[in-house]
């Protein structure tokens, strides 16, 4: 479903003491659940009664929410409150001069919305929701948060953009992967594809000739990925990218791991044996699994030394 990004609509009326506040009540979430208003008062280096008058502003336009039923009046950012705090911060650094307000991409985990940079230049920005997958999933498939057991969405969010900057930085040079430009709390600036999700082409758009070329780069790139050092992870149809030039990009990198851990060969084995599955589902593309997993296999193996 396409939505609007709620934080452009309040940006233009925030002052420098709303930033500030909103920083207060960030930094101070690592310490509260709901955090005390002389906390962020304090912070922000103003009265307790302006404080709250700010807050209630925030309140209405959705960055922040309010809680005064324990004890003391608390406050936690919201979603939409640390998008402008990611904005701000791309803005004030350069990176970003306008972004739209409503989203180009759209999946389980993240918004991604068309923007401009001070030069003209087109871009995407990436925003992570990681909030809309259940507690026990993440816990299953994010090794990263599995030893922590108080987390907020938002420190969840800004671990897993940082991890996928990470990869697009290591991959970008070598791979067909979407180019990073820059990272800030929950937030990827990347390069902008004209592009479709395979995922995204409807029966008949794609003949089963075409589908098995698109594999076979899919494969051919994935194998030379592996033996860069690196394993997707979640691998699928979901995850290619045909662009306007009839080249792929394989994108979403949050998961990744680098070979060297040895939990990644079935992680591999997984990513195989459903991008095979979903082009013989939808596109009646057969090729041999043990054929390709020996491929992979021995990919894996060399990218270790073997």
């Amino acid at each position: 479903m396409v939505s609007k990004l709620i934080a452009l609509e309040a940006y233009p009326h925030l002052k420098d003491l709303d930033f500030r506040i909103l920083r207060g009540v960030e930094l101070n979430m690592r310490h509260h659940r709901w955090v005390p208003l002389e906390d962020i008062a304090r912070f922000a280096r103003t009265d307790v009664e302006t404080a709250s008058h700010r807050l209630g502003k925030l309140d209405s336009w959705e960055l922040v929410r309010r809680r005064s039923d324990i004890g003391y009046i608390g406050y936690q950012l919201t979603i939409h409150g640390y998008d402008v705090l990611a904005i701000r911060a791309f803005s004030r650094k350069g990176i970003i001069e306008a972004i739209s307000t409503t989203q180009i991409g759209v999946g389980k985990e993240a918004d991604v919305y068309a923007a401009v940079t001070p030069g003209g230049k087109r871009v995407a920005v990436k925003f992570n929701r990681i909030g809309r997958t259940s507690f026990t999933r993440i816990k299953l498939y994010r090794r990263d948060f599995m030893d922590k057991r108080h987390i907020s969405w938002l420190y969840i969010s800004r671990l897993v953009a940082q991890r996928e900057y990470d990869a697009l930085q290591l991959l970008s040079p070598v791979a067909r992967v979407p180019r990073p430009i820059g990272w800030n709390r929950h937030a990827i600036v990347m390069e902008f594809i004209n592009g479709v999700e395979l995922a995204d082409l409807r029966e008949g758009e794609l003949s089963r000739e075409d589908a098995e070329g698109i594999l076979d780069m899919v494969l051919d790139e994935y194998e030379r990925i592996v033996e860069f050092g690196v394993v997707h992870s979640d691998m699928s149809e979901f995850n290619i990218v045909i662009t306007e030039d009839h080249d792929i990009l394989i994108i979403d990198w949050p998961q990744y791991l680098p070979t060297a851990y040895p939990e990644s060969i079935e992680y591999l084995k997984r990513d195989i044996t459903v991008l095979l599955n979903s082009f013989r589902r939808r596109w009646r593309v057969e090729k041999d699994f043990n054929e390709v997993w020996n491929r992979f296999y021995n990919a894996w193996t060399r990218s270790r030394g073997g």
